[in-house]
């Protein structure tokens, strides 16, 4: 009855957020009027305002009103997640649930492997209103085409991956508890592998084309800049509205993955920029080093969610596998701890990559232009308050980013 009014309450409560979701701002296709007006800036304006007087107003309203929304969503899905573990185990469900999967299968592998899952299923579902809030902020701000029958389905896939994954690496690290004395030396290494393997097969999983021949020159002058031969690749995002980079490869030969979008709207000096700005992730050999800091922060804050859970007293009915409820939502808790330390190492190797394609191409008017178009197209806060910064923000902030290339002053409080 109790985790009946709990669910009913995040019910109510979800649809009390939405109801403030209630101004569209919607953007059309690429290029659309945000691009003709950032096109419109003469360079001797990029080069001596700050970037407070280069976005639009009207957007940076609405980046404001987009911030206000998305954090009372983001941190609700997590504490949701957190309080209905910790319930879950608080209450006896867990125990009690795990002595029914024993009856069921008598396999105490399989208990593990299905008690995971479980655990994975619960923690999806807990957090499913304040996503689909989070969904339809992103639809009414007009940062997202997905339709409501995709996102349906990007979620229960999500969940299927969510929960296979969970219940295997559960059964994967009580295995090594019971059979090796130093089992958490070799479940750090399973991690690590883990996390070296999902970032070294993803060129695999991406499909990639020859950019656009009116690119070539560009790209081949960026690279020529950056004294780094790397193939740059195009992606098509079919209607995407907003423009996509990252660096892809470990054990294969590392590339620049750009959307289509980005071929669409960046003139040739902009593209020169962005194509040096992305080698400078190839060149820190950024694509393994946050492989390994990934990994790092999730032994991290597993080991800590296991030393806490070892202080907080035994129910009669606990074991190892109940427990885990109980440890999930201290990971919980230690994700909030750990994202903003990662997001401040992601920010610090945007600065570096932004110097860096400043210094090797002078593109500094087009360095500006890029994260004014970011900006207004994205919604992004010229002046990210703290909240923002640590828990969202992955790169260099527009005012940060225009100040580096410019020299002028953010004028941000």
């Amino acid at each position: 009855m109790r985790f009946r009014s709990l669910a009913v309450g995040a019910a109510v409560l979800g649809c009390a957020i939405l109801a403030t979701a209630a101004i569209a701002l919607a953007v059309s296709i690429r290029p659309n009027g945000v691009d003709f007006r950032v096109d419109s800036i003469p360079a001797s304006a990029l080069l001596a305002k700050p970037a407070t007087l280069l976005v639009d107003p009207d957007r940076q309203a609405a980046a404001l009103r987009l911030a206000r929304w998305l954090f009372p969503g983001w941190i609700i899905s997590i504490l949701a997640q957190i309080v209905t573990l910790a319930f879950f185990w608080q209450s006896g469900n867990a125990a009690r649930w795990r002595d029914q999967l024993r009856r069921w299968t008598g396999s105490s592998t399989l208990v593990r492997i299905l008690f995971g899952a479980s655990l994975a299923l619960i923690a999806r579902v807990a957090s499913i209103v304040p996503e689909f809030y989070i969904y339809r902020v992103h639809r009414t701000m007009g940062l997202s085409s997905q339709l409501l029958h995709t996102w349906s389905l990007d979620w229960l896939l999500n969940t299927a991956i969510s929960m296979v994954a969970t219940g295997l690496v559960i059964a994967i690290a009580l295995w090594l508890v019971d059979r090796a004395r130093f089992w958490y030396v070799y479940l750090a290494a399973f991690i690590v592998s883990v996390s070296v393997a999902i970032a070294g097969f993803s060129p695999y999983f991406s499909a990639v084309t020859a950019p656009p021949l009116r690119a070539q020159a560009a790209i081949a002058s960026a690279q020529q800049s950056a004294r780094l031969d790397v193939p740059v690749v195009m992606e098509v995002h079919p209607n995407a509205r907003l423009g996509t980079a990252r660096v892809e490869g470990i054990w294969t030969r590392p590339r620049v993955v750009l959307g289509d979008t980005v071929f669409l709207v960046s003139a040739p000096d902009e593209l020169r920029f962005i194509v040096a700005y992305e080698l400078a992730y190839v060149q820190k050999g950024t694509p393994l080093r946050f492989a390994l800091l990934d990994a790092l922060f999730v032994i991290l804050g597993a080991a800590i969610a296991v030393a806490v859970a070892d202080r907080i007293g035994f129910r009669r009915d606990d074991d190892p596998v109940s427990r885990l409820a109980l440890v999930g939502a201290l990971l919980g808790v230690m994700y909030m701890i750990v994202l903003p330390v990662d997001n401040a190492l992601q920010r610090r190797m945007s600065a570096e990559a932004v110097s860096f394609a400043i210094d090797r191409t002078g593109e500094r008017a087009a360095a500006v232009r890029v994260a004014i178009r970011a900006a207004d197209q994205r919604l992004d806060e010229v002046c990210p308050n703290v909240i923002n910064r640590l828990f969202f923000l992955t790169t260099l902030d527009p005012s940060q980013w225009v100040e580096t290339a410019n020299g002028v002053p953010s004028g941000c409080p």
